[in-house]
């Protein structure tokens, strides 16, 4: 469920919020293996998004539109894209990318989405203040939505400031 925040921007509801993170977590188990949350599979949805708000690995998740939009970030999300929460949930998932970078993520993704997980992947990022970043060893991999159809999820722990503006 998408509501509108204070400021206008899309956001996402807590209890909406808790259904998507536990929908990360079961498709991190299902397509992955191994548990994303610390909680396991039988914790509760609430159990599962603190976790993985709270957790030192950056994760986002964004919807199966045409123009996807990011409808889970986590606190080390917020960090590494220095914005709110408020913002980057919202926000068309491509402009996590810089814009000559666009092609080579829409590819991983692709591949993401038809071998339902790409790991390793590595690529350069921009944060709100035009910083650059490149991500290291991420893992893309599909989402079953709460309310049906499919989004993407990523995870990584490894990253480095690039050399440029910021």
């Amino acid at each position: 469920m998408v509501a509108s925040s204070s400021e206008g921007r899309p956001g996402v509801q807590p209890l909406a919020r808790a259904d998507i993170a536990m929908a990360i977590a079961a498709s991190y188990r299902r397509r992955v293996g191994g548990e994303i949350a610390s909680v396991g599979a039988e914790g509760s949805s609430l159990d599962i998004e603190q976790a993985l708000m709270a957790s030192s690995s950056v994760i986002l998740c964004h919807d199966g539109a045409a123009d996807p939009r990011f409808i889970f970030a986590n606190n080390a999300a917020t960090v590494v894209w220095r914005m709110g929460i408020e913002y980057l949930v919202g926000m068309p998932s491509r402009l996590s990318a810089p814009p000559e970078m666009q092609a080579e993520r829409a590819q991983a993704l692709a591949q993401a989405a038809t071998d339902g997980v790409l790991l390793g992947y590595s690529g350069e990022r921009v944060a709100a203040d035009g910083s650059r970043f490149m991500i290291i060893d991420a893992t893309l991999w599909t989402v079953d939505l709460p309310e049906g159809g499919f989004g993407q999820a990523v995870r990584f722990d490894t990253w480095h400031a690039l050399p440029g503006p910021g």
